[in-house]
């Protein structure tokens, strides 16, 4: 077995979108989910996209008709906006990430958008890849709950990453359906050993933020629940 070297942001790329594409390919209504842009009432106050009256971020308005069009609740979509950026939309990451809901440029480009700066878009597309994200995992749990769970980690980390702790589990005879049981061998994957395995394509992967960032997206959804109706 050949040691796997760290793959080029293309290769993960090309990965993440063969996954998701099966996934939308084998359900026709994800193949026709492709949330339409909505513009906003103008107004001579506030940025692009921001609401006067609000709950949980002067955004509010444009997730709801995002997270509706997607079948998302909204405040998860809060949540998830919450933790990629504050609701600043002028944040960027080291990696090249923009936006409210931190998208790739490659990935939003695929999506549709040209500028994820433009909060619109940016919610456009960040929600729509939520959601495809979601179907994506369709096959691999029928738990909606656990579902979720491997959406956001997907979010987060890449498909690639969270499909090789998959492979993993199951190599180590784990039910890979459930996340707790995917945090567990977690840690395992940052050993050297991970890199003479033939079906680890991305090589060692630590995790302790991915597993972070689920559960906190999670909690902040909770929060929103109770502030907000759906």
């Amino acid at each position: 077995m050949s040691i796997k070297k760290e793959p080029h942001s293309i290769a993960i790329l090309i990965f993440t979108l063969v996954l998701i594409a099966g996934s939308i390919f084998a359900d026709s209504y994800a193949d026709r989910l492709a949330l339409s842009r909505v513009e906003p009432e103008p107004t001579d106050t506030l940025p692009r996209g921001m609401c006067a009256d609000y709950i949980i971020s002067p955004y509010d308005s444009l997730i709801k008709h995002y997270s509706d069009s997607a079948g998302l609740d909204w405040r998860l979509v809060s949540a998830v906006i919450y933790h990629e950026s504050k609701f600043d939309n002028d944040v960027r990451s080291h990696r090249g990430a923009a936006g409210l809901m931190q998208m790739m440029p490659a990935t939003a480009e695929w999506l549709g958008a040209d500028d994820v700066t433009d909060p619109i878009e940016g919610v456009r597309v960040g929600t729509l890849y939520l959601k495809r994200l979601h179907n994506a995992y369709r096959n691999h749990t029928d738990d909606p709950e656990e579902r979720l769970k491997f959406a956001l980690a997907a979010y987060n980390a890449g498909v690639g990453r969270i499909q090789d702790c998959i492979h993993y589990a199951r190599l180590r005879g784990v039910d890979s359906s459930y996340w707790d049981n995917i945090v567990a061998i977690i840690p395992e994957m940052s050993n050297d050993s991970i890199l003479e395995i033939d079906t680890i394509k991305f090589g060692k992967f630590k995790g302790v933020e991915t597993i972070a960032y689920v559960d906190n997206v999670l909690e902040k959804y909770e929060q929103y629940k109770r502030r907000a109706a759906r």
